[in-house]
């Protein structure tokens, strides 16, 4: 087998396995109402960025928003950024991640997100 063949099937398995081993979440992309998720769910949900914050300086970047739907308010953090085409207070977006919890509020790292209306 050549080296470029070898490298192509260690990354077919590689791919495949990354996508086996991730969790059935049931999560079928429709959002759900933030006031009704829980830590440890795989889920989506949508709302309006209320408020958005950046790291300045530190070493460390992440970029944060306060995103809400009427029911509740998660914080969705982006590790690495300092800011994002078109994430703007206002603006309505879609999230998928898994809800975790830090200092008493809902926070989800690094989602998927849709940038909406």
């Amino acid at each position: 087998m050549s080296g470029r063949g070898r490298c192509r099937g260690l990354l077919a398995r590689w791919l495949g396995r990354d996508r086996a081993s991730e969790p059935d979440t049931g999560d079928d992309g429709r959002p759900v109402p933030i006031a009704d998720v829980a830590t440890r769910e795989h889920l989506t949900v949508q709302g309006r960025v209320r408020a958005l914050a950046a790291n300045p300086g530190s070493g460390q970047r992440w970029l944060e928003a306060e995103l809400s739907d009427g029911t509740g308010t998660v914080t969705v953090v982006w590790m690495g950024r300092r800011r994002i085409a078109g994430v703007t207070v206002g603006r309505t977006l879609r999230v998928t991640g898994l809800i975790g919890e830090h200092r008493g509020r809902r926070v989800i790292y690094n989602p998927r997100y849709e940038l909406l209306a």
